[in-house]
């Protein structure tokens, strides 16, 4: 059973009364808000319904006029949301007011089919199952953003492969690297991350279906079929037994989604550093909505970094508080599965978003080779002082070589004079190397070391996971 959710859910009224629109729009997106919001929650429930009337149906356990009567007049918009809010208040949760009101509601049409509705089943049943169903539905939507953002981040590796900036370590210049690299480790990153999800997803698409503790003793010896039946219906695994208290694989995907906001919380920082002014390596995405400042006519703000890195900020908690849901007791727990019901949620819409802003920035941002060069320069050569230090060291020995260029850089810097100056008047370095060797050795062009196979590795590696010989 396919569930469909309409774009038009996707955010509530700026009417609605305490309503976090302000906010939802900057830390989730519409298509995953539509996944997860009321209406979508009780699709997904009147979903697990129907199909377990039908299941049982077929098994002879309630009759098929009675699962027709169901799926005819299960509507979820004749369910009051306000009212069933209300009552949950009491219930401790949203199944027990959702079952008894789907029920009146059938049986304002069909009194004999309302009295097969959630026949052997118990509230985690559906609320579970429901779960699932929406995590499924959100999770495509933020692996197809992440798709997207993977071909772009090839389409960079590709492009920029031989083009030169400072590589940098504790923020400041160390050797030469490529941005094609620099890229290649984002793309392989974000690849790993999203292979993780999917994985993570699959393992926990199954059915929760065990009655009142795990048992299923209401449906008797045709509880397993049921399952079956129910399972295959709502296209998930059946699990070898219910899993009411047993959380691994629902928190192993919260898991998978707070390392992708952390792999979009890198990104984020690494993109943001680029485009400060004084490197300016990277231009944000710009346009007369995006980026400006209440204040100052000038700016363009990195504002897809901010929401990534605020993202990657809050998704170590989410998924903390995941992990203590574990613990739960016996069969049925108390407080530990209540504490999923906003954590996962809100993990999700905060992943879609991290993973949407980052690809919008690297789509929509400017590369400029020519500032990468620029910067590479101005440490006057200070970056090619490695380069030296070992073509030095098999005549000198390492730790003489290295304390030769470490005085040499500190006189180029005090006197913020090129590198190359000192080499050449230093007798220490021109009897064991010649001017042509020198001056290969501070070619930065020479010093790439096995960039451009890692580029070529990273491509691969991603091309063999999605099947993208386009790229």
């Amino acid at each position: 059973m396919k569930l469909c959710f309409s774009m038009s859910d996707a955010f509530y009224s700026p009417e609605e009364s305490g309503s976090d629109l302000l906010l939802r729009g900057m830390f989730s997106t519409p298509p995953v808000c539509a996944s997860l919001n009321d209406q979508a929650q009780l699709k997904a429930m009147v979903a697990f319904e129907v199909a377990l009337a039908q299941a049982e149906a077929t098994l002879g356990l309630i009759p098929e006029e009675a699962a027709q009567g169901i799926a005819a007049h299960a509507q979820v918009e004749n369910l009051d949301i306000p009212a069933l809010a209300q009552e949950a208040r009491a219930a401790g949760n949203v199944a027990i007011p959702f079952v008894k009101r789907l029920t009146a509601l059938i049986a304002e049409q069909d009194t004999e089919a309302a009295r097969y509705v959630h026949w052997g089943a118990t509230s985690q049943d559906v609320l579970d199952t429901a779960t699932v169903l929406q995590l499924r539905n959100a999770v495509s939507y933020i692996r197809q953003d992440c798709i997207e953002l993977e071909h772009c981040l090839a389409g960079l590796v590709i492009k920029y492969q031989d083009t030169i900036l400072p590589g940098r370590t504790w923020l400041q210049h160390a050797v030469p690297t490529t941005f094609g690299l620099k890229a290649a480790g984002w793309l392989t990153a974000a690849s790993d991350a999203r292979y993780g999800l999917e994985g993570a997803l699959q393992k926990a698409c199954m059915l929760q279906f065990g009655g009142a503790a795990g048992t299923l003793a209401s449906l008797q010896n045709r509880g397993l079929g049921v399952a079956e039946c129910l399972a295959r219906s709502l296209d998930l695994t059946l699990p070898p037994l219910p899993w009411h208290t047993l959380r691994g694989p629902l928190v192993e995907c919260g898991s998978a989604l707070g390392l992708l906001c952390g792999v979009m919380g890198k990104l984020a920082r690494d993109l943001s550093l680029m485009m400060q002014t004084e490197v300016a390596e990277l231009s944000p995405p710009g346009g007369k909505a995006q980026g400006g400042s209440s204040t100052m006519p000038h700016k363009k703000n990195p504002v897809d970094c901010a929401i990534a890195l605020s993202i990657a900020t809050q998704a170590p908690g989410l998924v903390s508080t995941l992990f203590s849901c574990m613990v739960q007791e016996h069969e049925r727990g108390l407080g530990g599965w209540h504490a999923e019901w906003q954590t996962l949620p809100a993990l999700l819409r905060l992943t879609a978003a991290s993973v949407e802003r980052m690809k919008h920035t690297v789509t929509c941002m400017q590369v400029l080779p020519a500032v990468m060069g620029h910067n590479l320069e101005k440490t006057h050569g200070l970056t090619m002082a490695e380069s030296v230090s070992m073509a030095l060291a098999v005549q000198l020995g390492k730790e003489k070589a290295h304390h030769i260029l470490q005085e040499l850089s500190h006189q180029a810097t005090d006197n913020d004079q090129p590198l190359f100056d000192f080499l050449m008047k230093d007798s220490r370095i021109t009897t064991v190397l010649s001017y042509e060797k020198i001056s290969s050795l501070m070619n930065p062009s020479h010093y790439l070391g096995s960039s451009q196979v890692f580029c070529e590795r990273a491509l691969e590696a991603w091309r063999k996971r999605n099947n993208a010989e386009c790229l």
